[in-house]
């Protein structure tokens, strides 16, 4: 039996629980609270899928009680329950060994300590989301690489503290990477850390995480290049992978990427500002079975990229915001060949003309979501009332018109613009002037 944001009422029902789930609501109250969750949990030994991200107060004597009281717990979401610490995840590896599925993000007690213990007691973990954790450093995320073995979904996104002495040391490193200079003088000189003192994590080229499939490592800013060599070599078959953030990687990185080949689905690599055309274009060629693709505030990259990731027969989704340099090459590259595309994200790219947008719009008959906002051009008279609300906190004075359309609205976007291009031309052919329209009728006057 599940229960959603209630509690079972009497002894057979809790019996017989085996889904409990209590949802976040930022307006309402919380259905339940710590004591009353607690007062429950013992005598629910069945319980296989708990979310209890809802319960705000949730204690790690309530997580005690639950690893304890059900000894099939399967999933378990704790996400946001700020005053769980490394106690609770003392109790779970010690007691919940079946959990197959665990988000422990935004608990910001947790330690290095913590999570050590949970990923050697869990052998089956096959999912582990652990997002914003403030004080989980490269030491615990070693443990991770050396006892997940099983891990097909892996989510740290946020984790300040990760450097690359996390991730698995290849030989190719020393000879790839560009040796620092020793140069004399107190600004090259600092006291290291006990992180950065970190032995290499070897591992046996025999010791893979062939069964990770999702690695999310975005806004992890003090990552580098050599912590993506040793991913893909350790990681082979990661199928969607998240770098948004990553600032310090480059071009060498996207080199690295690229040998994931076929494997890889949906890559994110949006705000790294020292990717070039060179890198991207090397991932968008070896990679043709990509469907989702971000390359959002790359300010070097140009039409080139585009071009090749149009060129992708299976590219359902592109996020291409804010490239300065992309121009109406690229939107017409991908009316003429992008033909599977779903979702496209091109605002704030300020060389994008109205020609470029109806060649999109006509020949790309799958759109279902087309993000425009922050285009000088899209500023036209009679295009905002195709566009959806403008979200609360958005600021058009600074950020640009908002134009972002959806399904149905696409298509009128479309008619309206073509009735606008046959007016010009109808003016053009009668030698008189050509007034903008915001309505749909086609009179010239």
């Amino acid at each position: 039996m599940s229960y959603i944001d209630a509690l079972p009422s009497d002894e057979e029902s809790c019996y017989y629980a085996e889904h409990i789930e209590f949802h976040h609501d930022p307006v309402l109250a919380p259905a339940v609270t710590d004591d009353e969750l607690a007062s429950v949990l013992p005598h629910c030994p069945n319980v296989i899928s708990a979310q209890l991200s809802g319960v705000f107060d949730l204690s790690d004597r309530t997580l005690i009680i639950l690893a304890e009281s059900a000894p099939n717990l399967a999933h378990l979401d704790v996400s946001g329950c700020a005053d769980i610490t490394d106690l609770g995840l003392h109790a779970l590896a010690a007691q919940s060994t079946s959990l197959v599925s665990l988000s422990i993000n935004r608990l910001f007690s947790i330690t290095d300590t913590g999570l050590a213990h949970l990923v050697r007691g869990l052998p089956h973990l096959e999912q582990l989301e652990m997002d914003g954790l403030p004080l989980v450093t490269s030491v615990a995320v070693r443990d991770v690489w050396t006892f997940g073995r099983r891990l097909k979904t892996w989510s740290m996104s946020g984790c300040l503290q990760v450097t690359d002495s996390g991730f698995p040391w290849v030989p190719e490193c020393e000879r790839e990477l560009p040796a620092m200079e020793d140069t004399p003088g107190p600004a090259k000189q600092h006291a290291r850390t006990w992180l950065e003192s970190l032995p290499p994590l070897v591992l046996p080229t025999t010791h893979r995480l062939n069964e990770l499939r999702v690695l999310d490592l975005s806004h992890c800013p003090k990552l580098t290049d050599a912590a993506l060599l040793g991913i893909v070599t350790y990681a082979p078959h990661i199928q969607h992978l998240s770098l948004a953030g990553c600032i310090e990687l480059t071009d060498r990185a996207m080199h690295a990427i690229s040998t994931l080949g076929t494997h890889l689905v949906a890559v994110d690599i949006g705000g790294l500002e020292r990717v070039t055309d060179a890198g991207a274009f090397a991932l968008a060629a070896s990679c043709p079975k990509l469907q989702s693709v971000d390359i959002s505030f790359i300010p070097n990259l140009s039409d080139i990229v585009v071009l090749e990731l149009a060129a992708l027969p299976h590219l359902r989704r592109l996020a291409a915001a804010g490239l300065p340099r992309l121009t109406d090459h690229a939107a017409f590259f991908l009316a003429e060949h992008a033909f599977e595309l779903e979702m496209l994200h091109l605002s704030h790219c300020g060389r994008l003309t109205l020609d470029g947008v109806r060649a999109m719009l006509r020949r790309l008959t799958k759109l279902e979501h087309l993000g425009l906002s922050g285009i000088p051009a899209l500023r036209r008279r009679g295009v905002r009332r195709f566009s959806e609300r403008v979200p609360e906190g958005y600021e058009e004075g600074k950020q640009g018109a908002y134009r972002v359309f959806r399904a149905g609205n696409i298509r009128a976007l479309k008619e309206f613009l073509e009735k606008e291009e046959w007016r010009r031309r109808e003016s053009e052919r009668l030698n008189i002037l050509c007034e903008p329209r915001g309505d749909d009728s086609r009179a010239l006057y």
